[in-house]
């Protein structure tokens, strides 16, 4: 065959190629959708944004085809390919299953209209134009079916955008929500309200504020008496209840986001019932239509593709509603990990692939995308976190000072409880982020530097977890971290490692690495993270092993919690598209227990 056979062949087949491709397309993302609540690998995770942006390039593609064929006025034996616009349009309104990929995706809408606008116009004009007057009646009225189907999905699309928007969150909020003057009295009623709910002992009922939860996304400052509302449904269910909670919480997030989920939107059941039966039925109507027409008179490979395009998207139609059950109530329960030395250690025996990285000077960035560690432990810390907060409304506030006090805390409680001395304190004193990382080292030299007794080893097992938790979120998150946190800190801490052992053999597993580490800088002062971390392990060593990891354990505690209240909901609303991070649930926790929100700690005043 000769290239121009090839060419005049891909002239002919390449539509049937691109709107086959759209179906096949759309099942991927189907069967994809489900796995964006999970821990997926980040090369899945690409696959799905790309199938994600070539369903909508496959279809306007395909349609442009189809416009340019009437033009041109070419193939006139293949007009039931004109049948397959208003199936495009179908497709290019998009699944139950996924929406948005991005969280910019949904402050796209406007322009998701205009295409929408385009499109519709150009599949009705191709249509009207290429349609012969002679056709078989019920090929048209089942196009006409498809065509209601596919405008109205087209327009709808955008419409479920913007729902999600930012902007369109507030339709959530009622009159009871809005949050009313609270003064330094009416704070010192809500203390005084929520201590006494956390220690009586009667269970009061849940109440179904799910709503509420969609306007932490835009950091609404609920009043205190909704708060005080949330605390007593949540204060007394026990640990599994609590996770199971924040876990519905956030995939009931998710899907207000980035699904056309109904039970998340303002939308009655009866409405999305009406919706999703009439397409189903419009789809059966064109199917039942087609297979009575006459279409011995047309391509055959045309009409076997309009078969497959026709049941294809029927049943695509029918598993979108089962998924979007199966989605509901699914959340990723894995906390991501990062270690200093665990990727130092990496670094000096790479893989092929990590020396071709590093030639181009991205080494980093594969090591992000390809060795980000994760652990299971979502609900031994959240039970942790739960636990600390559960004693300070029973042990330590009292009133809004105290109050106020204990949602600042990074460590500092634990240290004054644990009665420990001035240069530990003082560890706690420098920026949040040079903090994070100097005790993320010394967490490291504890464990692998000092044995670890059986009865202890649960505990520093969750203190390297948190740790590492804490690390993943500087390296690959910094923003949530905290405002302003810098990145760049772990490279300094890898380049400051490796002037240590410049000239040196590294390649040995962590355990030696670091109690090397620890042998070499013992008596020196210089001034640098690796330093800090290896003095401020010399004050801890000599503390007994209980009470070292329980010191331990308390630091990150707080520090987890810090960084939780002081995220916005902005970067945990974008971190769900991506698979979400644990720090959302930390996040979900405080505002269950009461806790300081985000916006009433900006909204702080200081009497002068």
């Amino acid at each position: 065959m000769g290239s121009s056979s090839v060419v005049s062949w891909w002239q002919q087949e390449h539509l049937p190629a691109l709107v086959l491709g759209s179906l096949a397309v759309q099942y991927f993302l189907f069967f994809s959708a489900r796995k964006r609540k999970s821990h997926i690998p980040p090369w899945y995770r690409f696959f799905i944004w790309l199938s994600y942006l070539s369903s909508d390039a496959l279809a306007i593609y395909a349609l442009a085809t189809l416009f340019n064929r009437q033009k041109k006025m070419q193939y006139r034996s293949r007009d039931l390919q004109v049948l397959w616009a208003p199936i495009l349009l179908i497709h290019l309104g998009g699944q139950l299953v996924i929406t948005a990929y991005n969280i910019e995706d949904n402050e796209l809408w406007k322009r998701h209209i205009i295409t929408s606008l385009s499109q519709v116009t150009v599949a009705i004009y191709v249509f009207c134009k290429s349609w012969p007057s002679s056709a078989d009646e019920k090929l048209v009225d089942a196009a006409i079916f498809l065509f209601t189907l596919g405008a109205g999905k087209c327009f709808t699309k955008p419409l479920d955008l913007m729902s999600a928007s930012f902007s369109s969150l507030g339709r959530f909020l009622d009159g009871n929500t809005d949050r009313v003057t609270d003064g330094q009295n009416e704070l010192e009623a809500y203390v005084r309200d929520a201590k006494a709910a956390m220690l009586q002992k009667d269970l009061e009922p849940p109440n179904d504020r799910s709503y509420i939860l969609h306007t932490l996304l835009i950091d609404n400052a609920l009043n205190l008496e909704i708060r005080h509302t949330i605390l007593k449904s949540f204060c007394h269910l026990d640990d599994e209840k609590a996770h199971e909670t924040l876990t519905n919480g956030l995939s009931d997030l998710f899907d207000v986001l980035y699904t056309k989920s109904p039970w998340t939107k303002d939308m009655s059941g009866r409405s999305f019932v009406l919706m999703w039966s009439f397409s189903v039925t419009s789809q059966l109507a064109a199917i039942l239509l087609f297979y009575k027409s006459h279409k011995q008179t047309y391509n055959l490979s045309d009409v076997i593709i309009t078969y497959v395009l026709l049941y294809g998207t029927l049943v695509l139609e029918f598993s979108s509603l089962f998924g979007l059950v199966l989605l509901s109530n699914e959340w990723s329960a894995t906390v991501a990990q990062h270690n200093i030395i665990g990727f130092f250690a990496q670094t000096k025996k790479p893989s092929k692939l990590m020396r071709f990285a590093r030639s181009l000077s991205c080494e980093v960035f594969v090591s992000q995308c390809l060795d980000m560690e994760s652990c299971d432990s979502s609900k031994n810390i959240t039970k942790l976190v739960h636990q600390h907060i559960r004693d300070g409304w029973e042990k330590y506030i009292t009133d809004a000072k105290s109050y106020k006090e204990f949602n600042d805390i990074r460590g500092q409680l634990t240290l004054k409880h644990k009665k420990c001395d001035q240069e530990i304190h003082n560890s706690l004193q420098q920026p949040f982020d040079q903090s994070v990382l100097v005790w993320h080292l010394v967490t490291d030299f504890c464990f692998y530097c000092r044995s670890t007794s059986p009865d202890n080893e649960e505990r520093a097992q969750r203190c390297r977890e948190i740790s590492n938790y804490m690390m993943h979120l500087l390296f690959a998150n910094p923003e949530m971290l905290l405002p302003g946190s810098r990145k760049h800190l772990c490279k300094l801490a890898y380049d400051q490692l490796n002037d240590i052992f410049k000239g040196q053999e590294t390649q040995m597993d962590k355990g030696k690495l670091a109690q090397k580490i620890v042998d070499t800088l013992i008596c020196r002062k210089d001034a640098s993270f690796v330093c800090d971390a290896v003095a401020l392990y010399t004050r801890l060593k000599d503390i007994d092993e209980k009470t070292m990891w329980e010191v331990i354990q308390g630091v990150w505690v707080e520090m987890l919690c810090f960084s939780a209240g002081r995220c916005r909901g902005y970067l945990h609303a974008k971190s769900m598209g991506a698979g979400g991070e644990y720090l959302s649930y930390i996040w979900l926790l405080l505002h269950h227990t009461g806790m300081e929100t985000f916006q009433h700690r900006l909204e702080r005043t200081q009497n002068v």
